[in-house]
């Protein structure tokens, strides 16, 4: 009897796994696939005053920062040449209690000839009380209807503000992102992996919503923003899944792209994926309401998307322990097992000597096994509050 138990899981968890990476991305593909999306017109404004200025959305584009001396000089000019009425938006920058120029160089820059029509608050924090205070401070502050939260490393584009206002133009999307790419690429496994999941998020948004949101760049009304708790991890993410649960619509938008300036080494990499993949497992606690069926499609996709790959890490470890035990039972069972110690051990073997496979194939499956592996120390980082409770500079 415990033989046949173990078996039913351990065909159940193979099953997970192909539905995650295989089934649900080609669902996707066929229900989207007769279905026309129709995007809203980006208006051309091209900086020429109109009397059509004044039915443009109005915006508070909210930037917290924390030890951002590097980039915000640029950041906040970047702000400042946006192609958009200068009265129908304003930059809110939270200082949360940097421990290096920001502050001082913002204020310098602000003075500038070329910032001077842009509306600025500077607001600075003397301790550093986590980027979720920073952005409800953000919040609190905005004088407009729509919020727009951005990071201090990233670009956005000359029409980034006037992409949203032709989707909020529609009643019943409660919130936008935009796309997210760095100024240097990454390796061929990751570029490929990034391309797939823009993929997914087009296709999540054209029958339901985009599940969170890219940090870099994206937008919500302001009615629609909820306070998240103050350990939040992934708050680009929190933040849109609660205008999800209002009953609004979260699009994504790749045609505006938020160009990411900064660059990480190899350890920055691990820790930003340590607490990423933290952050997947604390909002998967947080929204399990998600998953009530009220919800339709925007349940599916967490369910299939989001939650699933929240657990991947546990359910890829239980097949690898149930094939041990299940290989006496029958012989069947040692080529799955043969299949995986395969697999991890070219992986290993690819990290500890450094190595940089040719076929593109192997770097993918490099980048998928080395990410799980880190969304596992990341889960259990959290499960045991390990994980740090204010943000630092990674």
């Amino acid at each position: 009897m415990l033989n046949l138990v173990m078996i039913t899981f351990f065909v159940s968890a193979i099953f997970l796994v192909t539905y995650h990476h295989a089934i649900y991305p080609l669902m996707l593909k066929v229900v989207t696939k007769n279905k026309s999306r129709v995007e809203p017109i980006i208006k051309k404004r091209r900086y020429v005053l109109s009397t059509e200025d004044k039915k443009l959305h109005c915006f508070s584009v909210i930037i917290p920062a924390f030890n951002e001396a590097k980039f915000i000089a640029e950041k906040i000019r970047n702000l400042s040449f946006i192609d958009y009425p200068s009265d129908r938006y304003e930059l809110i920058l939270v200082c949360d209690g940097c421990q290096d120029d920001t502050y001082d160089i913002a204020v310098q820059t602000c003075a500038e000839i070329t910032c001077y029509d842009l509306q600025v608050q500077l607001v600075n924090f003397k301790d550093n009380r986590g980027k979720v205070a920073a952005l409800k401070e953000g919040v609190a502050r905005a004088k407009f209807d729509n919020i727009v939260f951005s990071d201090v490393s990233a670009l956005l584009p000359v029409n980034s503000l006037l992409m949203l206002d032709s989707h909020f133009k529609c009643p019943t999307v409660g919130a936008v992102s935009g796309g997210y790419q760095f100024v240097q690429k990454g390796t061929v496994g990751e570029q490929r992996y990034w391309r797939y999941q823009s993929l997914l998020k087009s296709r999540e948004s054209s029958i339901a919503s985009v599940l969170g949101a890219h940090g870099a760049f994206y937008a919500l009304r302001k009615s629609c923003y909820e306070d998240v708790p103050v350990d939040t991890i992934n708050d680009d993410f929190m933040i849109p899944m609660n205008v999800i649960k209002q009953g609004y619509r979260v699009i994504y938008e790749p045609r505006v792209v938020a160009i990411e300036l900064e660059q990480v080494n190899l350890e920055q990499d691990m820790n930003r994926r340590l607490r990423i993949a933290a952050g997947n497992f604390q909002q998967l606690v947080y929204l399990l309401p998600l998953l009530s069926p009220k919800y339709g499609w925007n349940a599916i996709n967490f369910a299939s998307g989001k939650a699933l790959r929240a657990v991947m890490p546990f359910i890829l470890v239980f097949i690898f322990i149930s094939n041990i035990y299940l290989v006496p039972i029958h012989y069947f069972f040692l080529l799955p097992l043969s299949c995986q110690i395969c697999v991890y051990s070219l992986v290993m073997i690819i990290n500890t000597f450094n190595l940089s496979p040719k076929l593109n194939v192997l770097r993918l499956v490099c980048y998928v096994v080395n990410g799980y592996w880190v969304a596992l120390k990341g889960s259990l980082k959290y499960m045991f509050g390990l994980q740090e409770k204010i943000w630092t500079k990674i």
